[in-house]
């Protein structure tokens, strides 16, 4: 009697512990499938995604060799929420991502790019932003809190930036009152240019300041008052169906992000505040 309830017994434990692993391995399943449906849909068409490859806090590589930053973050979001697209990330020179785009290498520019007139003549942005874009004048100094404040200066610019585009009307008006260094340094270099005074100044968001200043110990100074307000958009190129449709797939997802708060937990991890209003 005992022997046979012993048994019993043990068969219940047996049959218990398959129907747990059973439903564990179902729900493991589940979750796996859905995540493999939208990651690696057979039928998706490859989206290419041009950025920078050393803007931080938005783009750059990570100690093993990774992509990381804001920009990447917030495309793996997009991408997972597309399964009919898959994203391929490439890495250009600032100067090189437009006319990649216009000549088909690139489906999609992402790299914090600003509207202004001359850009939209021949491209199409997203129909909602994701990042806001407020210039400051960054120095090692202070004391810089508009334009006017520069003469004299020496004011560095990546070329093709809406800074320098910036800085450049401003000098149409107000002929030889500084003069603008392009460059494509990278933050160390740029830091060492700014203490031997090969520059003076430039434009910068409030957070690449502050975050430069966290990562490299430096003790750039942004200006109180801010220079432009804007935001920043992905480019599509224009006239182009297929690229028409995927501005609205991916508007339509930065949208829901925006109300359901993702571009703003990605900002506060990547940025170190909300920048996305």
């Amino acid at each position: 009697m005992s022997k046979n309830w012993d048994r019993k017994k043990l068969l219940g434990l047996l049959l218990v512990l398959v129907i747990i692993g059973g439903g564990l391995y179902y729900g493991l399943s589940n979750k796996s499938s859905s995540h493999k449906s939208a990651k690696n849909n057979a039928d998706a068409k490859t989206i290419t995604i041009g950025t920078g490859s050393n803007f931080r806090p938005f783009v750059y590589q990570d100690k093993e060799g990774n992509d990381t930053g804001y920009e990447i973050a917030l495309l793996q979001a997009i991408d997972d929420e597309l399964p009919q697209y898959k994203f391929k990330i490439e890495h250009y020179e600032f100067s090189n991502l437009f006319p990649a785009l216009k000549n088909k290498k690139l489906d999609l520019v992402a790299n914090q790019l600003e509207s202004n007139a001359e850009r939209r003549k021949d491209y199409a942005f997203s129909k909602v932003g994701y990042t806001h874009y407020d210039l400051h004048i960054q120095s090692l100094t202070g004391g810089y809190e508009s334009l006017d404040d520069l003469k004299g200066k020496k004011v560095y610019a990546i070329a093709g930036g809406n800074a320098p585009a910036l800085l450049e009307a401003y000098l149409k008006e107000h002929l030889g009152a500084f003069k603008i260094v392009y460059g494509s340094w990278s933050d160390q270099v740029l830091l060492e240019n700014f203490k031997n005074s090969t520059v003076d100044a430039t434009l910068a968001t409030k957070y690449t300041v502050d975050y430069t200043n966290k990562q490299l110990g430096s003790k750039y100074v942004a200006s109180k008052k801010v220079i432009n307000k804007s935001s920043t958009y992905y480019l599509f190129r224009k006239n182009d169906k297929e690229e028409a449709k995927l501005n609205n797939a991916v508007s339509k997802v930065l949208k829901k992000f925006k109300k359901d708060g993702t571009l703003k937990k990605l900002s506060k991890k990547y940025l170190g505040g909300d920048y996305t209003n």
